[in-house]
């Protein structure tokens, strides 16, 4: 330890903390065997003596730590030591793997002299020490090792033999001295003072806890219970101090054979509960002890205590017989819903059967093999199913036995006076008893509104009044009667009728975008006021009704195609009535567009070729047209009084285009957009060469070009990777001449030709090439087109 080095790093289990004892986990040190943790304490007090003060212990003071001889002012030498305490009830059981102790110098007299600090372990104090009475000093600690400074802010001792002997001694705290050997102690020059805290870095391990709460299944240790299968599963809580994943081991064996002692191991990873189910390795009719322990990688906890159970795997064979006095399936009219009834489960004397299971629940026998009565009381009319299950004592259930029931139907009846009738327009409805148990009130509700009840008259009617007041609601009136007994019978759900007293709507004709349309709305709903409508659902527009219950609605579309109008009528009083939903046609406003040179979707003309196309409105009072060919820009042109315009326009590419064309009115407001689809035909040249084969280095080619362009007044061409060439076209037709180069090296030469008009529009493209034998000088020839 002289060396400065130690076992663990020097810094990095220090912390500044006031608990005894605090994990540091992998923040401390780089991590172990899972089993152990890193952990850093400091002392939990500090005093020293000094000998000029023989009988004062100076306990917790202010300042730093004093080891060796000092002269004061007065003349006076003072020596000093100076005992640290350490908290050790954390560490109860725990086995020391490392530990490092260190401190820090803040003052030294003399540099110059070797650093003599020693740490001993003394004997435990029963009072504060001093210099008369100085617990005894029983060993010392290796070290310290330091940092070569001078005073050091590192020194550290081994104490993981001091530490171990205090835990295993059982001691709850270790207290230390920090003094200079008798030989430097009373000399001045080796005087030294101390940051008044030590602290231990430390590696450790302790065992497990031994496991408590012990259940089998369900139930308390000390329960002794009788289970069935899949009911003996053993669990218990666990920890450990030192690590999150560790086992828990379980043991069983039968009372009466120790030797046949049987153990299952659960890993827990980080659960603060072990769980093992012996399962198939139990056998029937036994009685089994088990316990269980915990362990880790390094130690393993202490056995718990013994827990018994006896297991029992065989089911009652066969299921209760079900009867009933006040309930059978012969006869419709017996009971009612909110009528209780008593039903008797019969074990037909199988004594292992101590209760019964069913849909209340659990009910016990009367004696084991015996009976059980329980009061059901059904909640709806008509045929019914009961079953119940026969138990044994260990849980065990037997199959199912069935009884099948009918219960007389005593829901109230409900009458309502109109049965029809509109919305808004209130009715009568009276309730009346049916079948068993007699009426005392009524519990009613309509629609979402709040149940209420209502006193039943003295020959057990009553009679309520409710509004439809909400058209696009499902009418819903649900009754339960109270019975005399005071329960409530299972309910009574009646739909009123409504007429929902829909406005009709009259649709103009010739419903066009940008025009205003008017449209008629008549009421149905009696006392209608006013009208509500919205165009595609947008915000509801408002209109009065006329004396004669109409009223008009002028609406100006904005798009074509199908759009819904939504009307519907209120009356003065507020009910509104059903809506109507109209379906409108609006016809487009765009304009027209005709062709005869370019008729739509049809190939016609071709490229470079001019054709004429017409624009025309549906809609009067057009001023302009604006029209846009593919990506050019932009072009208006004015209407005639006739309210039409001609444009021609010449496509510059083979086969789709695509014409854009928007109306433009006298009030600056534009139609929608025309999209008008037309195609070109292609116009490429035609070519004729004196050649039907490879061409060979040094071969002089002559071809022909013949137009299919109108008007065509020059051919335009690019040989292999020369400049482009100019020939002129005469009456259609054009020449050239090259010559293969003698040092040609591609084995191909290629050509591409348009015809050009005296407007300088090009045709389309004719791409071909020429092969050429570089090798033998064999022809042959080819074209591409």
């Amino acid at each position: 330890m002289g060396s400065g080095r130690s076992t663990l790093p020097a810094r990095a289990g220090v912390l500044a903390v006031t608990a005894a004892v605090v994990t540091a986990g992998s923040a401390l040190l780089a991590a172990p065997a899972s089993a152990t943790t890193y952990t850093s304490i400091q002392s939990t007090s500090w005093s020293y003596i000094d000998s000029a003060q023989p009988k004062t212990s100076f306990v917790n003071p202010a300042g730093d730590a004093p080891i060796g001889a000092k002269i004061t002012p007065d003349r006076k030498k003072h020596v000093s030591k100076s005992y640290f305490t350490f908290d050790l009830t954390g560490l109860r059981g725990a086995k020391v793997l490392s530990a490092e102790l260190s401190g820090k110098e803040t003052t030294v007299a003399d540099c110059s002299v070797p650093r003599g600090t020693e740490l001993w372990v003394t004997a435990p104090a029963r009072k504060a020490p001093t210099w008369d009475a100085q617990p005894r000093e029983l060993s010392k600690l290796d070290g310290p090792g330091s940092l070569d400074v001078c005073p050091s802010d590192y020194l550290d001792w081994d104490a993981a033999p001091a530490l171990q002997q205090a835990i295993d001694a059982g001691l709850p705290s270790l207290t230390l001295v920090l003094r200079l050997p008798d030989g430097q102690q009373y000399n001045p020059r080796f005087a030294r003072t101390y940051r008044p805290m030590l602290y231990v870095s430390l590696q450790k391990n302790q065992p497990p806890a031994t496991p408590t709460a012990l259940k089998t299944g369900q139930h308390p240790c000390a329960d002794n219970p009788l289970v069935r299968p899949g009911g003996a599963a053993l669990s218990a809580t666990v920890s450990d101090p030192d690590d999150m994943n560790f086992s828990a081991e379980f043991a069983w064996w039968p009372v009466d054979h120790p030797d046949q002692r049987t153990t299952g191991t659960d890993d827990v990873y980080g659960s603060l509960s072990a769980y093992y189910d012996p399962g198939s390795q139990l056998a029937d009719g036994v009685t089994y002890e088990w316990q269980v322990r915990a362990k880790d990688s390094l130690a393993a906890s202490e056995w718990s205590g013994t827990c018994r159970f006896t297991t029992d795997f065989k089911a009652p064979a066969a299921g209760p017989v079900i009867t009933s006095p006040d309930y059978d399936y012969s006869d419709i009219t017996k009971g009612g819903t909110g009528i209780p009834g008593s039903f008797t489960f019969d074990a037909q004397g199988d004594t292992d059967v101590v209760g019964f299971n069913w849909g209340g629940g659990y009910v016990p026998a009367d004696h084991p093999g015996g009976q059980a009565t329980v009061q059901y009381t059904p909640t709806r009319s008509g045929p019914q199913d009961m079953y119940a299950w026969s138990v044994d004592a260990a849980g065990n259930t037997s199959p199912s036995g069935g009884y099948r029931f009918w219960v007389g139907s005593n829901e109230p009846t409900v009458a309502c006076t109109p049965s029809s009738d509109y919305v808004g327009v209130p009715r009568q409805c009276t309730f009346s008893p049916r079948g068993n148990g007699g009426a005392t009130a009524y519990a009613w509700k309509f629609n979402d509104g709040a149940e209420t009840t209502v006193a039943a008259g003295p020959d057990g009617t009553a009679t309520v009044t409710v509004t439809p007041a909400e058209p696009e609601q499902f009418q819903t009136l649900t009754v339960r009667t109270r019975l005399t007994n005071g329960n409530l019978t299972a309910a009574t759900t009646h739909h009123p009728g409504i007429r929902l007293g829909e406005p009709t709507v009259d649709v103009p004709e010739g419903v066009r975008v940008g025009a205003p349309a008017e449209f008629t709305f008549h009421a149905v709903l009696p006392g209608s006021t006013t009208f509500g409508y919205s165009w595609d659902g947008g915000e509801t527009m408002t209109v009065p009704a006329l004396a004669d219950g109409t009223a008009k609605a002028t609406i100006t579309p904005a798009e074509s195609g199908y759009h819904q109008l939504t009307v519907f009528s209120t009356t003065a009083s507020g009910v509104r009535s059903g809506s109507t939903d109209t379906y409108v046609d609006v016809a487009s406003n765009q304009p027209t567009v005709t062709s005869t040179d370019y008729p739509e979707y049809v190939e016609s003309g071709g490229t470079t070729i001019p054709g004429q196309f017409t624009f025309t409105s549906p809609v009067p009072g057009v001023v302009s047209y604006t029209y846009v060919l593919e990506d050019d820009a932009p072009v208006t042109v004015p209407a005639g009084t006739d309210g039409s315009a001609t444009v021609t326009l010449t496509p510059l590419h083979a086969y789709s285009h695509t014409l854009l064309v928007t109306s433009t009115f006298g009030d600056g407001t534009q139609s929608e957009t025309r999209r008008y689809y037309f195609l070109a035909k292609q116009i490429s040249p035609q070519m004729t060469c004196d050649t039907n084969g490879y061409l060979r280095p040094g071969q002089e080619v002559h071809c022909t070009f013949t137009t299919t362009q109108p008007n065509a007044v020059a051919f335009r061409y690019v040989l292999g990777a020369q400049p482009e060439a100019t020939v002129p076209a005469t009456d259609g037709t054009g020449t050239m001449t090259f010559t293969v180069p003698a040092d040609q090296t591609a084995s191909s030469i290629s050509l591409y030709v348009r015809s050009v008009n005296a407007l300088g529009l090009l045709s389309d493209p004719l791409s071909t090439g020429f092969s050429v034998d570089l090798g033998s000088g064999t022809a042959s020839a080819r074209h591409a087109v």
